[in-house]
């Protein structure tokens, strides 16, 4: 798994720009939330290894959600 530092650093002004640009698939997306997990993840370059019983996709959340975590209290310090 990516280290969470990693996650951290800044993205690239065009891949910003790209996320402004273009929706984010919302929850009216016909799509399996196992499924939906891993489109989300992957598309901020967290892995969804192949493991049994979708536990690729319960340690990928784990990591997304300790991503967003650690953006939040980074938050707190900047303000």
């Amino acid at each position: 798994m990516p280290d969470i530092d990693n996650l951290m650093q800044e993205w690239p002004s065009e891949l910003e720009q790209a996320f402004k640009d273009i929706p984010f698939p919302g929850p009216e997306i016909d799509m399996h939330p196992a499924d939906y997990a891993r489109l989300v993840c992957s598309i901020i370059d967290i892995p969804c290894h192949k493991l049994a019983n979708n536990k690729s996709v319960v340690e990928s959340l784990h990591i997304l959600f300790t991503l967003f975590s650690e953006f939040r209290s980074n938050q707190h310090f900047q303000a």
